[in-house]
């Protein structure tokens, strides 16, 4: 699941900034782009395939006062750009045959006229042009001839969308695969979610059953009662203070539970005598760790559970049983939980003596540290008795 959770952060992340990257795609269209000014110079013989162009033609024309040529000339002012254009003016120069725009017979447009040039800016009507369209104006002009019109100026400015930038197309695009993945992320999460369920009711189950047939140890010893659940949850902080993963320290749990599960072969009387054994009782009692080895030599869906009953009572020097094994040639789980059972041995009382004291618990192991036990794990034992965890286990329990 924290791999789940971890993606559902990147996903947080990511959607910051694909909202960050709309956001700035907004600000930079209509605050910069909206507002930047474009410049054009038109000659009337150029190509048109230009963004944005002009047209002229004389729709009318007279004779005026004998001595002047008038006429009615149309412009049209195309946008060929992706965006609509506002604010857009011409400036022109007027050839010197030109004398007068008849005052009132200009239209679609405002005008200044001064010194031989002509401003025109657009007016309600014309102020937008949008893409791929034109709109048009016109003006009567006296002159000597017809009027033969000078390279223009256009100024305009683009009304650009946030729709039509390509950081729009790819931030669209970013957002799609960002859904796709939430999608997946859900649906992983909703797999995991069940499986976690499912595993949460398996570990309740096989909790349950090992702590029913615990039971069943405890009834043939009472001075026991409650001796697995100890080793099991020492062996597992153990293992978290070596470094091991919450998986291996879960396993050790369930190797602890079950660690004595031998003794149900084992006669009552044997196992609550409390006077000092025989040779031949003392050799019953080491056979609990094989008959509990024997009894989960089939338990491999949890690892270290046969190791764990086998081999707890092996010493690290060699001398223990039932195969008188040393060194790393006990298996881990074993010298983990010899470690541990050997401490709640100390730790209460047994139906032969009193539990022994804190400070004689320590001298044992730090005594008995690479001989008994194993040393690297001894010393998270001593570790764990100084600072009292051992000693809350042993009583909370």
């Amino acid at each position: 699941m924290k791999k789940v959770y971890f993606k559902f952060r990147i996903l947080g992340i990511a959607a910051l900034i694909i909202i960050l990257g709309f956001l700035f795609n907004f600000f930079y269209t209509t605050q910069v782009l909206s507002n930047k000014q474009y410049t054009t110079v038109w000659n009337w013989d150029d190509d048109h395939d230009a963004p944005v162009f002009l047209t002229m033609s004389l729709s009318k024309k007279w004779a005026e006062q004998n001595l002047y040529t008038g006429g009615q000339y149309d412009f049209s002012i195309y946008n060929r750009t992706k965006s609509d254009i506002t604010d857009w003016t011409i400036d022109m120069e007027l050839p010197d045959d030109i004398h007068t725009i008849r005052d009132g017979n200009i239209w679609n447009v405002t005008y200044k006229q001064a010194a031989g040039r002509l401003h025109l800016e657009s007016d309600e009507y014309t102020s937008v042009i949008q893409h791929d369209s034109f709109k048009t104006f016109g003006m009567i002009l006296i002159g000597d001839g017809e009027f033969k019109p000078l390279p223009a100026t256009i100024s305009y400015k683009l009304k650009a969308s946030v729709f039509t930038q390509p950081l729009f197309t790819v931030l669209t695009f970013l957002a799609f695969i960002w859904c796709m993945y939430l999608v997946v992320c859900i649906s992983e999460y909703v797999i995991k979610r069940k499986a976690a369920d499912k595993e949460r009711k398996d570990k309740e189950i096989i909790l349950q059953s090992m702590s029913t047939f615990i039971n069943f140890i405890d009834a043939k010893d009472p001075y026991t009662k409650g001796h697995s659940q100890r080793v099991a949850t020492i062996a597992a902080e153990l293992a978290r203070r070596m470094g091991m993963t919450e998986t291996e320290a879960e396993h050790l749990y369930y190797a602890g539970m079950l660690h004595d599960a031998g003794k149900i072969g084992v006669p009552d009387g044997i196992l609550k005598k409390v006077g000092i054994l025989t040779a031949d009782e003392y050799r019953i009692i080491q056979q609990h760790s094989s008959i509990g080895g024997l009894m989960l030599s089939n338990f491999t869906s949890i690892e270290g559970i046969r190791e764990a009953a086998l081999y707890h009572h092996e010493r690290y020097d060699g001398k223990g049983y039932p195969e008188g094994r040393s060194g790393k040639d006990i298996p881990l789980f074993g010298r983990i939980i010899c470690v541990a059972d050997t401490y709640d041995a100390m730790a209460r009382d047994r139906c032969y003596r009193k539990h022994l004291s804190k400070e004689k618990i320590l001298s044992e192991f730090m005594e008995n540290s690479g001989t008994q036990f194993d040393p690297s794990i001894a010393t998270f034992m001593i570790e764990m008795v100084k600072d009292g965890t051992a000693e809350s286990i042993t009583d909370g329990m």
